[in-house]
Order: C-alpha cells, then structure tokens, then sequence
C-alpha cells in the first residue's frame, strides 16, 4: 500500500493529464486509481469522468478525489460512449501530455516516469505506448508487444499502441481533432485516432517493457459484441483509405467477421493458447 503525503498541493499545470472513463466500474475502480496514486512520478492530474453509471461508480469516484487532491471527477447526465467521455477529459486537461487508463486495468509503478521521460527525449514522438500484461482473477496469463516503431501499413492488422498503455501530446490530440463521436466507430475509436494521427504525420514509439496489466476476463469477452465486430470491419477500412495502403489490404479486417463466429470455448482456448507470449514478442519486435 503506497502512502501520497503530498494529496493537498494543487498544481495548476500538471505534466500529465491521466483520463479515465468509467462506466460501471466499482469493483475495480479503485485498484485502478490507486496504481495512478502509487506512480514514482508525481506531477500528474486524473481526470475521471463517470458515464451515467448505475452502480455507485461515481460516489467511489467522489470519494477518492476526497482523498487525492489531484483527481478531478466529471459525470455525464445520460450514458454517451467512451469517445465523448475521453473527449470531455481531455478538453479539462492543464498537462501538456494526456496518458490514457482505464477503470478496470492497473499501470506498473513507473508506468508515467517512463513514458515521461521518453518523450521529454524523444521530440519526433508523440505517441508512446509499452507492452501489456492481460490478467484475469487468476492472475497474469499473456503478454503482448507491439512493434517498437509502428508503420502505416501496421494499421491494417491491427491497433499499434495498446491504447490503455498510451500517452501522447495533448497539442497532436487536439490538432487532428480528438476523438471522433461517429456510431460506426464505437469501441475502436481509439484505433482511429491514431490512425488519423499517423495520416497527419505524427508517429509513436513502443517501449518493449510491461508497463500495464489489462483485464482480459470473462466481462472483456462479452463486449466483443457482433456489432462491435462489424465496427471493426468498418473503421480499419476507413483507415487504411486514410493511410493511401494498398486496396488489396482491405481484405485483412475481415478476419475479425470470421474470429466473430468461433464459439467462445474455441475463442478463449485461441486467445490463450500457451505459446502466444512468445508468438507475439517475436511478431513485434521484428
């Protein structure tokens, strides 16, 4: 358990703004907020903002900005969508850098020291994410790494920076215009923020070090919704039109129509299998 001895110094520009949305969140709302209050970097603001949560999210919310000067806590009158959310975060943003967290994840202790000082070193950067550690309520069971210098072509296959592990230049976010609040998009409006990043000429790096643990449970699986597929086709064809690459790449995102119809003992035995840590760490660090 870390002790914060310093919860009632305000500072009016934190380096980093930390936003999270919540929705329903109040069995892990705190582990995750207290992995932000536990950093070994200080000078951070988080920003919470509650989507019309039904199951005391926002009072646990209240009550830990109660406890930590620097949380700040929004709620939306009706539930609106992650994108809206982020998007109204980041408009109350002071720090020049907005690091993403979600309410159900965990960020390592020096998650923002190191993701601070890459780019405080890295000025061509404005995107940099880390490897990610998926969990479950038995514990740690896959890690992923991604390619530490992502290309255009990459956004054909997948998103290249796990987006809870991100944290980018506030003035690039806002340049190409934040998050973009279109139905189509929902759940993968992450994807196409940065991939609209990268169509400006902005471009991110990868630490190859775990910097997060994700929840990948039970409740991960029931959000991957046939619509939420059917986003995914949409919204990565968008995004290769985008990013000029080649018109025969349209067919890859079909491949998430076809994972969309694995009956979900075969999906979970796939997204599990035992040689996937190894698979990935190899795949993205080529």
């Amino acid at each position: 358990m870390c002790v914060h001895t310093d919860s009632n110094i305000e500072r009016d520009t934190p380096t980093v703004s930390v936003v999270m949305g919540v929705y329903n969140s109040a069995t892990t709302l705190r582990e995750a907020v207290a992995s932000i209050i536990c950093q070994s970097y200080t000078d951070w603001e988080l920003i919470i903002c509650d989507d019309a949560s039904s199951d005391g999210s926002y009072h646990l919310a209240c009550q830990l900005a109660q406890e930590d000067s620097r949380i700040r806590v929004l709620r939306n009158n009706r539930n609106a969508g992650c994108n809206v959310v982020l998007n109204r975060c980041i408009e109350e943003a002071r720090g020049g850098y907005i690091a993403i967290m979600d309410s159900d994840d965990i960020s390592l202790p020096t998650r923002l020291e190191k993701e601070v000082n890459f780019l405080d070193s890295n000025s061509e950067y404005s995107i940099v994410g880390s490897a990610i550690a998926h969990f479950d309520n038995n514990g740690e069971y896959m890690t992923m790494h991604y390619h530490s210098k992502p290309q255009p072509h990459h956004f054909a296959y997948g998103i290249p920076h796990a987006h809870p592990t991100c944290m980018m230049r506030r003035e690039a976010i806002v340049t190409v215009g934040m998050y973009l609040q279109h139905k189509q998009m929902q759940r993968v409006e992450d994807y196409y923020l940065q991939a609209r990043m990268y169509a400006a000429g902005y471009r991110g790096y990868n630490l190859q070090e775990v910097l997060l643990q994700y929840r990948d449970d039970g409740s991960a699986y029931a959000r991957r919704s046939w619509q939420n597929r059917l986003n995914e086709v949409y919204t990565y064809n968008k995004a290769i039109g985008l990013l000029h690459l080649s018109p025969i790449l349209h067919i890859v995102p079909l491949r998430h129509l076809l994972v969309g119809l694995l009956p979900r003992p075969l999906y979970q035995y796939l997204h599990r299998r035992p040689w996937q840590h190894h698979r990935n760490k190899q795949l993205h660090q080529k």
